[in-house]
């Protein structure tokens, strides 16, 4: 249903939502969690999943003592339908009498992903109860979404933690607790008790396009699961989530135990202290130590997992890059530090790229160009997005002989492929909150012109795409070395 929120008695609609759901709109936990919580930010997009949280929390706000915020972001993802998403949830907020808080994707950000509008969305959420002094961010996950998440992180290969995901209560160091009151709710049932109630959502049409992974798994691979097996695969992953987050809890418990120093976040570590902890134990404490330092996101699961194996190992030195710091290995330690230790051999020193010839870079990193024909296989991964920006850029090739590779300087102009226009690099840069350091060690690649054509991590310069008409293409590769 997509009714105008005017055509309903919204305070009335919730009374009767919460006459026929009753107590078994939220979970235990998370209501004994937020009652007396005060003031709350509730996520709603308009689905049906948010406006039933929404809802509800209206119906009960006054017994369990919360004062209701809520929170739209408009992604802009389909254009006039997005639009029209927000304007729905600000329409319910008025018609509750509750503050509306909201924010739009900007027009800057370039190659916008999903990965990047949750990122997004999920930083204006936190933003946005900051301000209004709201402890908690309520979410309306429900017991469907929890297959759909264990089967991606699954194939990303994922430990008991991300498996224990979407949690009921989720803790964040310095930001607001997460809560998901619906994840025991069958999505089925939510929408049978908005329709009972003459309750209207909005229905996200991108929801039925199946080239998105989560609705191939929705509406495909799931429903086939379930015919295959004879069994209902959402409810035993809804309780495996919940084992394996007891599971998850007691590790991180001997964790702690074991090596308390890694989670005091000291500045060393005694490998022989790492090496005696099992593997599982020896990941938690490692993650931790890594996040008191800020070091965790600069860290991939197969850096990780280099790590743990170097740690093991009897090697007795190695240094990984982790952003604008280092991780280091010695013989006895484990330790880290700032890039400015060793930034003289980091910054790219300039030089001249000819297609067929590799050029090794001054900070060790490997940048080839290869002049290639545009077959149907390339196109067809161009047309898909499968190519890494961060590591592979191809362009349109106009016969020149050489390009010219250098450090970025202030000044710098760049029209990444799909961008709103040209602007400044170091506002690109900033944009991706690439750290100064980090600037300084990515190589420019510029025409003849001066032409700024590809920086690794983002597309490749607007004025290089390919047409239709494009025969020709020039591959360019980056491959960042360990020196170590």
């Amino acid at each position: 249903m997509s009714d105008a929120p005017k055509m309903i008695n919204w305070p009335e609609a919730a009374r009767a939502l919460h006459r026929r759901v009753g107590d078994r709109a939220f979970e235990p936990a998370v209501l004994e969690h937020v009652r007396g919580a005060g003031a709350v930010l509730v996520a709603c997009s308009g689905g049906a999943d948010s406006v039933f949280l929404l809802c509800s929390l209206v119906a009960n706000a006054h017994s369990l003592g919360l004062r209701l915020h809520v929170a739209h972001y408009n992604h802009r993802w389909r254009g006039e339908d997005s639009d029209a998403d927000a304007a729905f949830v600000q329409s319910l907020a008025r018609a509750f009498k509750l503050p509306f808080l909201s924010d739009t994707r900007p027009d800057n950000e370039a190659a916008f992903t999903e990965t990047t509008a949750r990122a997004l969305r999920l930083d204006f959420l936190r933003k946005a109860a900051h301000s209004q002094k709201c402890a908690f961010i309520l979410f309306g996950h429900q017991l469907d979404d929890i297959i759909e998440t264990q089967l991606q992180r699954i194939v990303r290969g994922c430990a008991s933690d991300g498996l224990a995901a979407p949690r009921p209560i989720a803790f964040f160091d310095d930001e607001p607790t997460h809560l998901r009151p619906l994840l025991h709710l069958r999505a089925g049932d939510i929408r049978m008790a908005l329709n009972a109630t003459s309750i209207s959502w909005r229905e996200d049409s991108s929801n039925d396009d199946v080239s998105i992974a989560r609705n191939a798994l929705r509406k495909q691979i799931i429903p086939d699961l379930a015919a295959a097996l004879g069994r209902d695969p959402a409810m035993g992953a809804s309780r495996s989530r919940r084992l394996l987050e007891e599971d998850a809890a007691a590790l991180d418990a001997l964790s702690r135990e074991r090596l308390p120093e890694a989670y005091a976040h000291a500045p060393i570590l005694q490998r022989a202290a790492l090496r005696i902890l099992p593997p599982a134990l020896l990941r938690r404490a490692l993650a931790e130590w890594l996040n008191g330092h800020d070091l965790i996101r600069s860290v991939g699961a197969p850096a990780m997992d280099m790590l743990i194996e170097t740690i093991r190992s009897q090697r007795e030195r190695y240094r990984m890059s982790a952003g604008a710091y280092y991780i280091l290995i010695d013989a006895d330690t484990l330790s880290w530090e700032h890039e400015d230790a060793s930034t003289s051999r980091e910054v790219i020193q300039p030089a001249t790229l000819e297609p067929g010839e590799p050029v090794f870079l001054s900070n060790g990193a490997l940048i080839e160009a290869e002049i290639v024909e545009l077959s149907a296989t390339l196109r067809s991964r161009l047309e898909s997005g499968s190519i890494d920006p961060s590591k592979e850029a191809i362009i349109a090739y106009h016969d020149e002989p050489s390009f010219e590779i250098r450090a970025w300087q202030h000044g710098d102009r760049f029209h990444p492929l799909g961008a709103p226009g040209r602007k400044k690099l170091k506002d690109w840069f900033i944009n991706r909150r690439i750290p100064l350091a980090e600037r300084k060690r990515l190589p420019l690649v510029l025409n003849a012109s001066a032409e700024v054509i590809w920086v690794p991590g983002f597309p490749p310069a607007e004025s290089r795409k390919i047409q239709s008409a494009t025969n020709k293409a020039l591959r360019l590769t980056y491959e960042t070395r360990n020196p170590l």
